[in-house]
């Protein structure tokens, strides 16, 4: 069973999905998880403190979802790319997770000057730097973590979806690019 903390997390997190910013009421959370508001502000203080402890959470996931792909990758250089873009989309170029879905409603909530985003530019800054290292091609490894991110903010904004075909086909290319000696 989850811990206080982790309930009060997925309530939020379950909220936030179905119902977007307007869903993140304390009270609601609260019951959702089975506790008191009391006892959830002893976790969380307020609600910028809560919808930060679910982006420290999304980031840490996908933190230990590339660690666990790049581990398990015997191909070679450009591991932790292909972890990147296989942490990101899925094979149809769709967001792997529902991470597009919860930024979009963390940004919502908190918005664009949030001193969250130090977090998040930070994880970005450090996927980077991994991405550059990687053993692959600098330039190339950015491009897949260019396109990765594009697919990942397209689904963020509703913008205009790849037919699954035409996913398929772009994150090939994208893996093989990762795979080639002279990327």
């Amino acid at each position: 069973m989850p811990d206080t903390r982790d309930r009060i997390l997925n309530a939020a997190e379950a909220r936030l999905l179905s119902e977007g910013p307007g869903g993140l009421v304390l009270e609601a959370i609260a019951a959702e998880a089975a506790i008191s508001k009391g006892g959830l502000l002893y976790h969380f203080a307020s609600k910028e403190a809560l919808v930060a402890g679910l982006c420290e959470r999304m980031l840490q996931g996908f933190d230990e979802r590339l660690e666990t792909l790049t581990e398990a990758d015997d191909r070679g250089p450009g591991a932790f790319t292909r972890a990147y873009l296989a942490t990101t989309v899925t094979a149809e170029g769709k967001p792997a997770d529902n991470s597009a879905r919860l930024m979009a409603g963390i940004l919502a909530t908190l918005g664009r000057d949030s001193t969250h985003m130090v977090q998040l530019r930070e994880a970005f800054a450090r996927w980077h730097a991994r991405l550059a290292a990687d053993g692959i091609d600098e330039t190339t490894a950015t491009l897949v973590r260019l396109a990765a991110d594009g697919l990942w903010l397209s689904a963020l904004l509703g913008l205009n979806e790849l037919d699954p075909t035409a996913g398929r086909e772009a994150l090939a290319a994208l893996h093989e690019l990762t795979c080639t000696e002279d990327a």
